[in-house]
């Protein structure tokens, strides 16, 4: 179908079908010669190719932000609970938020009590931020990641009919 410009309908743009046909002719065991016209047509569902791609890399990414997520989520805990610096555990988990929290730091005022816990605020809003922009990355992927690769569904008719 076309549109009103002549250009080819949304629907038709989303879908191609490509027919083949072909002629094989089988001899059977008393020796009749039957014909068989094989027809297989592929319907390439670009829809469906370009949601595969899209929802794959938005998963990454969705992963990607998750771990990072978690990983500040436990230095909250950390720094709350006043964890030993002397734990190699912590210093990890220090080591590896310090940049993700870094430019968030100072933002706020960093209650502590008198044990030594801290309610690092900057870590709370470094969570809040990297959950918003990985679902913003998630949502820009789906819409730009709207163009054909491939997919693909075969169908396959077979026609047999004696020939003399």
């Amino acid at each position: 179908m076309v549109d009103q410009r002549g250009y080819p309908s949304r629907r038709d743009a989303d879908q191609e079908v490509v027919v083949h046909n072909e002629q094989q002719d089988v001899v059977t065991g008393d020796g009749t010669i039957v014909g068989q016209d094989i027809g297989t047509a592929a319907t390439y569902d670009h829809i469906a190719a370009r949601r595969s791609s899209a929802d794959w890399i938005s998963g990454l990414i969705s992963f990607v932000i998750a771990v990072i997520a978690i990983l500040i989520a436990i230095r909250l805990v950390l720094k709350l609970l006043a964890a030993s610096t002397a734990s190699s555990f912590t210093n990890l988990i220090y080591g590896v938020t310090n940049p993700l929290v870094g430019p968030f730091q100072n933002i706020f005022g960093t209650p502590a009590a008198g044990n030594g816990a801290v309610f690092e605020l900057s870590s709370l809003l470094a969570i809040a931020i990297y959950l918003l922009v990985g679902w913003l990355i998630t949502r820009l992927v789906q819409l730009v990641l709207d163009r054909p690769t491939s997919g693909v569904s075969v169908t396959r008719n077979v026609d047999r009919r004696t020939l003399r």
